[in-house]
């Protein structure tokens, strides 16, 4: 997993660096790529990884609890890589403006990568 975000942020920094250098560069097509890729990435490390992490294991979180939230995040960041086909399918049929499917993908991202805290959150213990 920590292979998937370093090469994550290179490339995101490429999509930022590589227009200074040429000016025919597709960024927006590179930028869907990326993220579709890395969400991709990450949910099959998820779904087929061990299923733990090193916060929930200093935590104390349950191993049956990890792997079923890992399982969890997985299939969020494979929903998320399927927003670009599906948003450029319905695009087809559909007049909008195709940002909002990046825009959707990074909403999405997000909401994946926040599921990794719920295993985290303890309830509140009765005094």
């Amino acid at each position: 997993m920590e292979t998937i975000k370093k090469w994550a942020q290179i490339l995101f920094i490429a999509a930022v660096a590589l227009p200074v250098f040429r000016q025919d560069f597709p960024t927006m097509a590179f930028l869907y790529a990326i993220t579709t890729g890395v969400s991709l990435a990450m949910g099959l490390g998820c779904l087929l990884g061990p299923g733990t992490a090193a916060a929930w294991e200093r935590r104390g979180v349950d191993r049956a609890v990890q792997r079923r939230w890992s399982r969890v995040q997985g299939v969020l960041f494979l929903a998320n890589a399927a927003i670009c086909p599906a948003g450029w399918l319905l695009a087809r049929f559909v007049a909008f403006d195709t940002d909002f499917i990046l825009l959707a993908q990074y909403v999405g991202f997000v909401i994946a990568s926040a599921a990794g805290a719920v295993p985290l959150a303890r309830p509140l213990e009765k005094e």
